[in-house]
Protein backbone atom coordinates (compact mmCIF):
# COMPACT_ATOMS: atom_id res chain seq x y z
CA UNK A 1 0.00 0.00 0.00
CA UNK A 2 3.07 2.45 0.80
CA UNK A 3 4.54 1.99 -2.46
CA UNK A 4 1.07 2.76 -3.98
CA UNK A 5 1.34 5.94 -1.91
CA UNK A 6 4.64 7.02 -3.32
CA UNK A 7 3.87 6.14 -6.66
CA UNK A 8 0.73 7.92 -7.37
CA UNK A 9 2.24 10.70 -5.09
CA UNK A 10 5.86 11.08 -7.16
CA UNK A 11 3.37 10.67 -10.55
CA UNK A 12 0.90 13.38 -9.79
CA UNK A 13 3.62 15.73 -8.68
CA UNK A 14 5.40 14.82 -12.49
CA UNK A 15 2.47 15.37 -13.86
CA UNK A 16 1.87 18.89 -12.48
CA UNK A 17 5.17 20.38 -12.17
CA UNK A 18 5.68 18.94 -15.97
CA UNK A 19 2.28 20.83 -16.81
CA UNK A 20 2.70 23.93 -15.42
CA UNK A 21 6.84 24.33 -15.83
CA UNK A 22 6.84 22.81 -19.26
CA UNK A 23 9.98 20.33 -19.32
CA UNK A 24 11.98 19.38 -22.32
CA UNK A 25 10.98 15.17 -22.40
CA UNK A 26 14.49 14.55 -23.08
CA UNK A 27 16.11 16.10 -20.33
CA UNK A 28 13.90 15.09 -17.65
CA UNK A 29 14.05 17.11 -13.91
CA UNK A 30 14.99 16.11 -10.31
CA UNK A 31 12.19 16.26 -7.81
CA UNK A 32 12.86 15.45 -3.82
CA UNK A 33 10.78 12.45 -2.33
CA UNK A 34 10.80 10.62 0.81
CA UNK A 35 11.02 6.38 1.12
CA UNK A 36 9.19 5.03 4.38
CA UNK A 37 10.36 2.37 6.36
CA UNK A 38 9.39 -0.74 4.24
CA UNK A 39 10.82 -3.93 6.74
CA UNK A 40 13.15 -5.78 5.83
CA UNK A 41 14.53 -3.59 3.53
CA UNK A 42 14.35 -0.22 5.09
CA UNK A 43 13.97 0.71 8.42
CA UNK A 44 13.91 4.41 8.13
CA UNK A 45 12.40 6.85 6.71
CA UNK A 46 15.17 8.14 3.70
CA UNK A 47 15.50 10.86 1.79
CA UNK A 48 15.50 10.90 -2.22
CA UNK A 49 16.34 12.13 -5.12
CA UNK A 50 14.30 11.45 -7.99
CA UNK A 51 15.52 11.61 -11.32
CA UNK A 52 11.79 11.78 -13.78
CA UNK A 53 11.90 11.75 -17.10
CA UNK A 54 8.43 12.29 -19.34
CA UNK A 55 8.25 10.46 -22.27
CA UNK A 56 5.21 10.28 -24.74
CA UNK A 57 3.23 7.53 -23.27
CA UNK A 58 4.96 6.91 -20.07
CA UNK A 59 6.81 8.65 -16.83
CA UNK A 60 9.69 7.17 -15.38
CA UNK A 61 11.49 7.31 -11.96
CA UNK A 62 15.13 6.80 -10.53
CA UNK A 63 15.27 7.51 -7.09
CA UNK A 64 18.33 7.39 -4.80
CA UNK A 65 18.31 7.67 -1.42
CA UNK A 66 21.14 10.63 -0.31
CA UNK A 67 21.49 8.96 2.96
CA UNK A 68 22.39 5.30 3.55
CA UNK A 69 20.44 2.59 4.82
CA UNK A 70 20.87 2.85 8.72
CA UNK A 71 20.35 -1.09 9.10
CA UNK A 72 21.48 -2.23 5.26
CA UNK A 73 20.34 -5.99 4.79
CA UNK A 74 23.10 -8.41 4.21
CA UNK A 75 21.91 -9.18 0.62
CA UNK A 76 20.39 -7.25 -1.96
CA UNK A 77 16.80 -6.89 -1.17
CA UNK A 78 14.31 -6.04 -3.55
CA UNK A 79 10.53 -5.16 -3.65
CA UNK A 80 8.83 -5.23 -7.01
CA UNK A 81 5.42 -3.78 -7.20
CA UNK A 82 2.80 -3.94 -10.74
CA UNK A 83 -0.11 -2.82 -11.53
CA UNK A 84 -2.15 -2.09 -14.50
CA UNK A 85 -0.45 1.37 -15.49
CA UNK A 86 2.35 0.86 -12.93
CA UNK A 87 5.64 -1.03 -11.99
CA UNK A 88 8.11 -0.33 -9.39
CA UNK A 89 11.13 -1.82 -8.23
CA UNK A 90 12.68 -0.58 -4.72
CA UNK A 91 16.32 -2.41 -3.85
CA UNK A 92 18.14 -2.02 -0.68
CA UNK A 93 21.59 -3.06 -1.19
CA UNK A 94 24.45 -4.14 1.81
CA UNK A 95 26.33 -0.99 0.94
CA UNK A 96 23.68 1.25 2.51
CA UNK A 97 22.41 2.71 -1.08
CA UNK A 98 18.57 2.56 -2.16
CA UNK A 99 17.42 2.54 -5.11
CA UNK A 100 13.40 3.30 -6.74
CA UNK A 101 12.87 2.80 -10.09
CA UNK A 102 9.10 3.31 -11.60
CA UNK A 103 7.86 3.28 -14.98
CA UNK A 104 4.01 4.61 -14.90
CA UNK A 105 1.99 5.19 -18.20
CA UNK A 106 0.88 8.77 -18.48
CA UNK A 107 -2.36 10.45 -18.12
CA UNK A 108 -3.16 13.02 -20.33
CA UNK A 109 -4.25 16.20 -18.36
Amino acid sequence: MFVRRLVFSLFLGAVLVGSIVGISAAGGFKEPGVVGPIPPIVNAALPLVCQIHLEADHVEYTCNATEPNPNPPKDAKTIKLSEPKASCKLTAYPDGRVVLTCRVKSVVV
